[in-house]
Parts: C-alpha cells; structure tokens; sequence
C-alpha cells in the first residue's frame, strides 16, 4: 500500500491560484566555476499536528519516525522534532533531504513509511507536506548533539513572478551566508508530489543550537532581508522551529 499524509491543516487563509514555475533569473547571482558549485538535493518537509500526543507515546512516535531514515540507502539529512515556537495546528515536524525527486517518490511508496503512518493516525489531526529541490551542501545531522532548524513555508502572490521571488530568496541566502555558524540554506519551490498544494515555496536554516537559532533571527541584517524583500512577495506564510529529537541509549 503506498503511504499518504493525511488530510492538511492551513495556518492561513487561501490565496488565489499562481504560477507555480519556479525559475533563477537574477542579475544578482554570482558567477561560479562548476568545481565549486553546490549539488542539488530535494528537502522534504512534513509539519504535524498532533496537539494531544505527550510522554511515552510521544517517545513512540517520534522514535518511529527517527528509524525511518535507517530504512534507505540514499537518506542525506534527517531531522525529526518538537516544534519550539508557537504555531497554530502545528507541533511537530519532519524533514528529509533525498539525493533526488525519483527516491523522493520511492520514500513516499515504501512499506516503512506506511507503517509509522498507521502508527500515527491516532494521534494526527492533519499536517502541511512541501517538497522542493535546492542547492544544497553537506549536512551532518548525525551529530551527537541535536541539531536545530528553523523552516518557513509560504505562497507567493498571483502578480509576482517567479524570478522576483527567486531573487528575493537569493537576497535571503547572502544573508545567511555571511553567518559563519549558520550550517546550510535551502531554498526552492514546491514541486507538489504529494499533500497540500497551497505553500508554493519554502526556505531553511540549520544550526547547531537553540542559542544560535535565537542569534539568527535577531541578525539585523537577516530580517531586514526577510521582512522586506521576502514576506511582502507572500500572501501567506508559516514558520517552525524545530530541534532534532536524538533517542536516549541505555545505559547496561
């Protein structure tokens, strides 16, 4: 049986349809020799609702979902959580980064997949599903301490072009970059495999700590960028912090 997310919460009200090409076509972009230019990658991003779920069972579902990426070969980064800020109809999240969108869908086919979902029915009361190929660079989120990211969803207006937009997040990456702790920044556009097809792009940071999530989204230049040139192409967005859980081992 192939796995599929259940039905999807909105933090926000629809927009209207838009053009949901997603092109690079900013002047701002700088030139680079193909020996130092990233590889691509899709990040897959699962936000849950599941408002009720706490302790052992919580503990349960969680691990679940943190063996899933033991179940493939071709998992790049995984990070599963708790979200840490308040977001309406939304607790918990899941991000996947595959080498491409052909093992992306194998992912979303698979037994084990299907499985942690039976698991979680119980406990879920909806989620938003977005997909989007970046460049990407490496990501060691098998760190021994949790790692930290922080994911903001969004649809962009009916009169703004896709190029507008790409720059716009291009202008946001230059700002991340000149962060030295910040670990990787993706950004694309949704390319709608499966769930929702309201959130037509999406954009990440990861960090090592909560400290360091809380220092990038006081850097004044990150949110001048944000908040200026990001958000007003949107006219609808949600955003998650989340901290990978990391099971505890016993102890013999």
């Amino acid at each position: 049986m192939a796995a599929s997310y259940a039905k999807p919460s909105r933090t926000t009200p629809m927009c209207d349809n838009v053009d949901d090409t997603f092109s690079i076509k900013c002047d701002e972009k700088k030139t680079c020799k193909d020996d130092c230019k990233p590889s691509s990658a899709v990040e897959h991003w699962v936000l849950f609702n599941m408002p009720y779920l706490q302790g052992d069972q919580e503990g349960k579902i969680l691990r679940a979902l943190y063996d899933l990426q033991y179940q493939f070969d071709n998992v790049d980064a995984f990070i599963v959580g708790r979200v840490l800020n308040k977001v309406e109809k939304v607790t918990h999240a899941l991000f996947v980064r595959f080498p491409t969108v052909e093992m992306l869908k194998d992912y979303y086919k698979s037994e084990a997949l299907s499985r942690v979902i039976c698991s979680m029915l119980p406990h879920l009361y909806g989620e938003i599903v977005i997909d989007y190929v970046s460049a990407t660079g490496p990501l060691d989120t098998n760190q021994k301490d949790p790692m930290c990211a922080t994911v903001t969803l969004l649809r962009k207006k009916k009169d703004v072009c896709s190029g507008e937009i790409d720059c716009a997040l291009h202008s946001l990456m230059g700002a991340v970059d000149e962060l030295g702790f910040v670990k990787g920044f993706t950004a694309g556009s949704n390319v709608f495999i499966r769930g929702d097809k309201h959130f037509t792009h999406g954009f990440a940071s990861y960090v090592k700590t909560v400290c360091e999530l809380e220092k990038l989204e006081e850097n004044s230049h990150y949110a001048k960028t944000l908040h200026h040139k990001v958000l007003p192409l949107s006219c609808s967005t949600v955003t998650v912090n989340v901290m990978a859980f990391k099971p505890i081992k016993s102890c013999l």
